[in-house]
């Protein structure tokens, strides 16, 4: 009796101990925190580390660089707007909560980027807009069409003016219970933000900036078809910002249009969105037959003139239906301005679901049809891989329509051709002679077919390359563009 009492002292005094042990890093901690508050540091002291502290035109900001940077990848940038409680110049209180969710060391592996944090004294406006704009200028190895923006409060209303100043330079945006104060003016204008990518969050309780303001702007974004999406967090009043970041079982997202993205994660969301580039804005999407297709239109465009058409026929990793994975790098080349000026013509670029058949071709021939001021006589068809197999079809089935040919990679033996039907279609092949996908071996008998019919073939090897030349730069140092408008059918 007497050593289990014993016993019980012995096993209670460590037991003790580490209680009091616990008690008195408790009290350091909270004096830490105190001392962070005190100082305006909202997030711990690796989160501040991992930001590094710069000043540009008087305006403070912290970085964040991506995780095991590589200066042969991009990078998207994440532009990060505090909220009223991070105004000033110490360069510390713009860190807010949501920084430190995205500063984890898995978020920062599955999603690497530059982190952008400034730091303004008042609201945000177009000097904030262009000084951000220098910094990420100047940042090694940026993606430039994966610019995105975020903040909540002051912040959020800070992405929609700034992504209202310039609508074209953001790839997305992902404001948080903002939109402006009640007493505020009602500033936003739908029409010069519906085609960015904006996902919006709000607590239906919010009394700092009530969500009637975001429930307007989306309802004016649901009637123009913009590409808005709004989470509302039921319940919650203002102090919503990390939850866009780790995602609540109290939200409630709507879609605006079907252009909208439902991705419900919100950085796998926000990572996916890119921006249109130029060239490809150039090309109008169209749907004919439920074929989706993208039209350029000539250059200077005169109804007076006719105008030859380029057919672009995509090659396996253009299928779908999006009508945009059908434009590829060489339609990138034949939209620069210059060569548009000295070669206007239509591009048509159509998309299938799987290989080229008659009935692409009959809704091809039927949307030429229908175009003003084309010069029927000077149609033309090019393609690669599985489009340069398509443009072998597409002159096989209809040899009178087109007035020349330009597949690349496709093979014609492989796609069985007859060297008799096509002799009298000019046309010029590209092959690498190391293509390990389509083999070089079906072109070449092919030629050498229409050698004996005494066709009309031009066959360019490309020596050491594989699969993936990209065909139009190459043929256009040897006089692709003038040999292929010269011909008329």
């Amino acid at each position: 009796m007497l050593f289990n009492r014993l016993n019980g002292k012995c096993q209670l005094k460590p037991l003790l101990r580490k209680q009091k042990m616990k008690k008195i890093l408790l009290f350091v901690l909270v004096l830490l925190g105190i001392a962070q508050v005190a100082n305006g540091q909202v997030v711990q002291d690796w989160v501040v580390e991992l930001h590094e502290a710069h000043i540009y035109n008087d305006m403070p900001y912290r970085l964040m660089k991506q995780i095991n940077f590589d200066p042969n990848k991009s990078y998207p940038v994440i532009v990060s707007l505090h909220g009223g409680a991070g105004r000033g110049s110490d360069n510390l209180k713009q860190l807010r909560g949501w920084n430190q969710f995205l500063a984890e060391e898995q978020k920062r592996t599955d999603y690497p980027s530059y982190v952008l944090v400034p730091q303004a004294n008042s609201g945000w406006n177009t000097t904030h807009l262009q000084n951000i704009k220098d910094i990420i200028k100047d940042l090694p190895s940026v993606d430039m069409n994966r610019i995105y923006i975020l903040g909540h409060s002051m912040g959020d209303e800070g992405t929609y003016r700034i992504i209202q100043s310039d609508p074209d330079y953001f790839a997305a945006a992902a404001p948080s219970a903002g939109s402006g104060l009640a007493r505020g003016e009602d500033f936003i204008d739908a029409s010069v933000i519906k085609d960015i990518p904006i996902w919006a969050f709000h607590g239906n309780q919010d009394n700092v900036c009530p969500i009637e303001r975001d429930q307007k702007l989306f309802s004016e974004m649901q009637k123009i078809g913009g590409n808005m999406k709004l989470t509302t967090w039921v319940g919650d009043r203002h102090g919503v910002a990390v939850k866009m970041i780790t995602g609540s079982d109290n939200g409630s997202t709507q879609l605006s249009s079907d252009r909208c993205d439902p991705e419900p994660v919100f950085l796998k969301w926000l990572f996916a969105q890119k921006l249109t580039p130029n060239w490809v804005k150039l090309h109008d999407p169209h749907i004919y037959n439920d074929m989706p297709y993208r039209l350029m239109k000539p250059i200077n465009f005169d109804p007076n003139k006719s105008y030859p058409v380029i057919v672009s026929l995509h090659g396996g990793a253009g299928r779908g239906t999006d009508n945009l994975k059908q434009l590829r790098n060489w339609n990138q080349v034949l939209a620069e301005e210059q060569r548009r000026t000295d070669y206007p013509s239509y591009i048509l670029a159509p998309q299938s679901q799987g290989r080229w058949n008659s009935t692409h071709l009959q809704n091809v021939k039927d949307i030429i049809n229908d175009l003003p001021a084309v010069d029927t006589n000077r149609i033309y068809v090019l393609g690669h891989s599985m489009g340069g197999g398509g443009t072998y079809t597409f002159i096989q089935s209809d040899p009178n329509y087109f007035a020349a040919a330009a597949p690349s990679a496709g093979s014609g033996f492989r796609h069985f051709t007859d060297a008799s039907v096509v002799k009298d279609i000019p046309i010029w092949a590209f092959h690498g002679d190391q293509d390990n996908v389509v083999p070089i071996e079906g072109d070449q008998k092919l030629f050498a077919e229409l050698q004996k019919a005494g066709g009309n073939m031009k066959f360019t090897t490309w020596v050491g390359d594989g699969h993936g030349r990209n065909y139009v730069t190459g043929a256009s140092q040897v006089g692709y563009n003038t040999w292929l408008f010269d011909y008329e059918s």
